[in-house]
């Protein structure tokens, strides 16, 4: 049997995963939000230089929760790239900058750890991100929101496979969410 060590990026994951799901465990009930987003990446510089370029589309799972002025934020990202696949934990905190009726503007800044699986063995990427938001909230449980922010992504160890290894994004997002407790 060959066994291999486990290595500090899938060591990593494992431990933003548990503290992710003891997140979402410990926490009560009340004023917690689940959404689903749907994104997509144009891109406007690379390492290389600059100009327009499609960095794909993704699905994002979010977790929030009320906190002081805003939301802490939290979840998984599925990300699909003409040269693979990437998946993240992300984590954030949304502040409220003005809500009137069922209408909310926010912005999340936010931090993103994964992996790039298009090689045999997945490389570390992470990203920064800034996007303001717009939601609306129904009377009823339901939300829907849309967003578009910057992201600068790198991957540390990809510029041993190609030439560019970071990228600075437009992220652009719509979803849709559902509140889990009283308001």
């Amino acid at each position: 049997m060959d066994y291999r060590p486990p290595t500090m990026d899938s060591l990593l994951m494992k431990q933003l995963l548990y503290i992710s799901f003891f997140f979402c465990v410990a926490t009560s009930l009340s004023a917690q939000q689940i959404s689903l987003n749907f994104e997509s990446f144009p891109g406007m510089a690379y390492n290389g230089g600059g100009g327009y370029f499609y960095g794909g589309g993704g699905l994002e799972l979010t977790y929030q929760h009320d906190f002081g002025k805003g939301r802490i934020r939290g979840g998984l990202e599925y990300r699909m790239i003409d040269w693979g696949n990437q998946v993240s934990i992300n984590a954030g905190y949304n502040f409220t900058y003005y809500t009137k009726d069922a209408w909310r503007i926010s912005g999340t800044s936010g931090l993103q750890l994964g992996l790039a699986l298009f090689r045999e063995k997945p490389l570390f990427a992470w990203g920064l991100e800034y996007s303001p938001e717009v939601e609306w909230q129904s009377r009823k449980r339901f939300f829907a929101n849309a967003s578009l922010g910057i992201r600068y992504t790198n991957s540390p160890k990809y510029k041993n496979y190609g030439n560019i290894n970071s990228v600075l994004e437009l992220p652009v997002k719509v979803g849709w969410g559902f509140r889990l407790g009283k308001r």
